[in-house]
């Protein structure tokens, strides 16, 4: 996985699409549990 040019580290980038794609979770529900992680992080650019 090719993660030159994000703003975010890749550990950060592949926890994220894991809960999206491990617990079907919304953009918002991902946001929301980064969050809690103490990453802040919107759901935009989850999405891209």
């Amino acid at each position: 996985m090719n993660t030159k040019g994000h703003c975010y580290p890749k550990y950060i980038i592949l926890q994220a699409v894991y809960f999206k794609l491990r617990f079907t979770l919304s953009y918002r529900d991902v946001e929301e549990i980064m969050k809690i992680r103490g990453v802040i992080v919107d759901h935009a650019t989850i999405q891209r």
